[in-house]
């Protein structure tokens, strides 16, 4: 699958095809999931799966991402 990562501080973003938000810590001894939420759904078609393919855009604690459907904001500040 895809995914866009994003680091803030000591955890990822990571943003992937499914059109899911995960959060997580990775360091020498390995990954660690803190949260994960399907933020939109796909809307595109690759390799006979449907897909998000939309780098997300982060500002003032917000995400921002689009499928060709919508556009959506989601609040991080939680």
């Amino acid at each position: 699958g895809t995914t866009f990562i994003n680091k803030a501080g000591n955890r990822y973003f990571f943003f992937n095809e499914l059109g899911e938000l995960v959060i997580g810590t990775m360091d020498t001894s390995g990954y660690k999931e803190i949260d994960r939420a399907k933020v939109i759904e796909p809307t595109n078609e690759a390799f006979g799966r449907d897909v998000v393919w939309c780098a997300p855009a982060y500002a003032n604690k917000h995400m921002y991402v689009r499928n060709d459907s919508e556009i959506i904001c989601v609040d991080l500040a939680k």
